[in-house]
């Protein structure tokens, strides 16, 4: 599939732009006099298609294209992401832990919020504090029986020397315990030593303590307590609806994708507490749906598929929201308060994991296919235009020559307005023209619309009036065939609306 971006899309295409190069059905400069001249002037030679647009288009608002040419708004916006730090976050060697007798367990994780079973260190760096009050040299055995290494238990060796100061005190050298595991029984660790005289005698330390300069790991396996991710925004800028001035379309199957991607091995959820959908107009709907506060759960790796990310998809559609009425009422913007939900059932025994590259990523989509009825909808684009390097002017004739590809009958005016965005005058004489449906194919697509030619008079005192114009605003005026059946179809990429415009102006030459 063929992903086209979006900006500046009028609904159906519908978008004009100034041409350099026309030759006006070989019109020339010719000669009527001593006084007066005909000159051929191109300014518009434009037929723009869907396909068009990829050059210039950028965000995060595309077109969607299928392999049979059919369009799709689709908006993707990443609305969080969150690594191990935010479930368990590395803290800081503030305080040492003590070491209160020659065997002694200290609590190292939160009962109330951990259960850890397992925890491999990275970037952890340990060291230990010993005070003796005996005026002599103890030997000092440590070992930390949780404490592991390639089948290797931690235990190390210190001598306290006794120099004529008591107590006598020793701050040993750091010890990194990278790729170290510690294999946890309630959440605690072990520490046993020995402190010995010279002829054996077991001694009691005054003071004994482990320091840390940060506590941090690359894997953690048990419960991993329940956390709460709260998400609110409205940067969920639609867009397509940005130059509908009036009318309706009832889309057939509008959808809202929340996915979810998940590298850790834990239950995630995703609950919708609210989604407010705001129209061109300014009133806010709510989308109903029996999923939302309930929650949407989202499958997440097991132990054997440690480094696999699990992505799931969760679509509000019309089978179980009221999405499609919503977004008939022209959706500009998308406000969501969305939680997500680590353990959401805080069941302690559920055993998960995670590790330093795992994260979870949560992603907001809106996908519109182009496809259903159209009544009476009125688009607007601008285009600049300048006038003012015609002097002596008599009159003017502009011809334009306009085609249509949709399925639905076009109703065009254009204005010509000053840099206040002030009426001028109009191109097209009464209510505009019509450009009839074009043709229909058995598979609903359509042949290329045939071109209709308007010539449109301008006297000396109309132009005039019109050479002050900055902007050309095209409107256009859109109806499906039959649109009061609510008659629905599809718009592909090769649709388009054509229009050139030039101009043949009778000038005296001073």
């Amino acid at each position: 599939m063929r992903i086209i971006k979006w900006q500046k899309l009028i609904l159906f295409g519908f978008i004009f732009s100034i041409a350099s190069c026309y030759d006006l059905e070989n019109e020339t400069q010719f000669d009527l006099g001593s006084q007066e001249y005909n000159l051929a002037v191109p300014l518009i030679d434009s037929k723009i298609t869907l396909g068009k647009l990829s050059s210039d288009l950028d965000g995060n608002t595309s077109i969607k294209i299928d392999d049979d040419g059919k369009a799709t708004v689709f908006y993707n916006g990443e609305v969080i992401r969150r690594t191990a730090s935010a479930i368990f976050p590395p803290f800081p060697g503030l305080l040492p832990i003590p070491i209160q007798d020659s065997i002694w367990v200290e609590e190292i994780f939160d009962k109330a919020k951990y259960s850890i079973k397992k925890a491999v260190f990275d970037g952890t760096n340990i060291w230990f504090t010993f005070e003796n009050a005996l005026p002599e040299d103890l030997n000092i055995k440590l070992t930390i029986p949780e404490l592991a290494k390639n089948g290797q238990v931690f235990t190390q060796d210190f001598v306290l020397k006794y120099n004529n100061t008591l107590p006598a005190k020793l701050v040993t050298e750091k010890f990194s315990v990278d790729d170290w595991t510690l294999n946890s029984v309630n959440n605690s660790i072990t520490f046993k030593y020995e402190a010995r005289t010279k002829n054996g005698t077991p001694v009691k330390l005054g003071l004994a303590q482990m320091n840390f300069d940060l506590i941090k790991f690359s894997y953690l396996e048990g419960y991993l307590g329940y956390h709460i991710f709260p998400i609110e925004g409205s940067n969920v800028d639609v867009g397509l609806f940005n130059k509908w001035l009036s009318g309706s379309f009832s889309f057939e199957d509008p959808k809202i994708t929340i996915r979810v991607q998940n590298a850790f091995g834990l239950p995630v959820r995703s609950r919708v507490n609210k989604m407010s959908l705001t129209s061109i107009t300014g009133s806010n709907v709510n989308l109903e749906s029996s999923f939302i506060n309930t929650g949407i759960d989202f499958a997440y790796p097991s132990f054997s598929e440690i480094g696999t990310v699990k992505t799931t998809d969760f679509i509000f559609d019309k089978t179980n929201s009221n999405l499609k009425e919503i977004f008939n009422e022209k959706t500009k913007t998308i406000a969501y308060d969305i939680e997500a939900l680590i353990n959401p059932d805080k069941d302690t025994l559920i055993n998960g994991y995670i590790s330093d590259g795992g994260f979870f990523v949560i992603n907001v989509a809106v996908e519109v296919p182009l496809n259903g009825s159209v009544n009476n909808v009125v688009l607007t684009d601008t285009l600049d235009i300048n006038l003012e390097d015609y002097s002596e002017i008599i009159s003017a004739q502009f011809k334009s020559i306009t085609s249509n590809d949709f399925p639905a009958e076009v109703k065009l005016q254009a204005y010509f307005l000053d840099e206040n965005g002030q009426r001028l005058d109009q191109l097209f004489n009464n209510d505009g023209i019509v450009l009839p449906p074009a043709s229909a194919l058995p598979d609903d697509t359509t042949l290329p619309g045939s071109e209709k030619i308007d010539f449109l008079e301008f006297d000396d005192a109309r132009f005039n009036n019109i050479k002050r114009a900055k902007k050309l605003a095209i409107i256009g005026a859109i109806n499906t065939i039959d649109s009061q059946n609510k008659k629905s179809w599809w718009i592909y990429e090769n649709y388009g609306i054509g229009i050139k415009l030039g101009a043949i102006f009778k000038y005296k030459q001073n």
